[in-house]
């Protein structure tokens, strides 16, 4: 069991199946980042609490996790990390720990000291393992009436009943990658074996301006902004920001996010709205984490 806080500082902590990072926020400025490698010897519980007790010292902790938080009881009711559901990460860590969904924490990152700084509402996706949302509406995070709210990935988005995530997480880019590879043999990933193709690989050859691996992300951004156009039209909040793995390669992505966009919004919603690649990157959510454990 962690201790109980000071609120000079604090620590945040964001939880993917791969790694756990941290971040020290000292005075609103991150002073310092750490990441830590999961392993599969190890229950990721007792991880996220070796991380805390190696981290945290007298600071406030706040843990950021893929996946929907109770709003009453702080339990994570359900993840794609299958460990995580159920888990009442403040009856493990201690009472004062803040619990919220990544992406909501990442979206209340970007505002305080990102991409959304001197605005009061923002909707920020974010592109990875799976695909999801955060909701700012006058400088508060919008978690809905259960805390359920942010279901992005679940939009949708052709006739065919798939929805976004089906699409445009990372796993299925690369898997609709590999397949376009058996009718393509342009392309720089073409010299790899179709099964070892990833998503480094496929950011990298778009880097490099290769056209198969553009036109995957394009595709793939326009599928998004389609979604977005429905959320700019719904919700005219002014500001979107991308983020996640996927925008590592930046314009690729991001240019068929904004045609998506201007294909299904309204003009005038569509022209007041700024779309933009997140200012924070990968450490967006655990930045987001710490803030919201210096107001608890």
């Amino acid at each position: 069991m962690v201790e109980p806080a000071n609120l000079s500082s604090a620590i945040g902590i964001a939880v993917s199946s791969d790694h756990i990072r941290a971040v020290t926020l000292e005075n609103d400025v991150v002073t310092s980042t750490q990441v830590f490698e999961v392993t599969a010897e190890i229950p990721l519980l007792d991880q996220i609490k070796k991380v805390c007790q190696r981290t945290a010292g007298n600071a406030n902790i706040g843990i950021a996790v893929p996946g929907m938080i109770d709003l009453k009881t702080s339990k994570i009711v359900d993840s794609r990390i299958s460990e995580l559901t159920g888990v009442d990460l403040k009856t493990e860590v201690g009472e004062h720990v803040v619990v919220e969904n990544d992406v909501n924490a990442a979206a209340f990152a970007e505002l305080k000291t990102g991409a959304g700084r001197g605005r009061r509402n923002i909707f920020c996706a974010i592109l990875g393992e799976g695909v999801g949302s955060g909701l700012i509406l006058n400088g508060e995070i919008w978690r809905g009436s259960h805390g359920f709210a942010g279901e992005f990935g679940l939009i949708v988005v052709d006739e065919e009943g798939s929805r976004l995530e089906d699409v445009a997480s990372a796993q299925n880019l690369v898997r609709r990658t590999r397949n376009r590879l058996q009718q393509d043999s342009t392309s720089i990933l073409s010299s790899e074996r179709e099964g070892g193709v990833n998503l480094e690989d496929i950011l990298g050859a778009a880097a490099e301006g290769d056209d198969l691996s553009r036109l995957m992300l394009e595709r793939t951004g326009f599928s998004i902004g389609t979604a977005i156009g429905a959320v700019i039209n719904l919700l005219d909040v002014g500001l979107i920001v991308i983020g996640g793995e996927l925008t590592k390669t930046g314009g690729t992505i991001l240019d068929g996010v904004i045609q998506g966009a201007k294909a299904c919004a309204s003009q005038h919603s569509f022209e007041a709205t700024d779309i933009v690649v997140s200012e924070l990157g990968e450490d967006a959510a655990a930045i987001g984490a710490a803030f919201l454990a210096c107001r608890s």
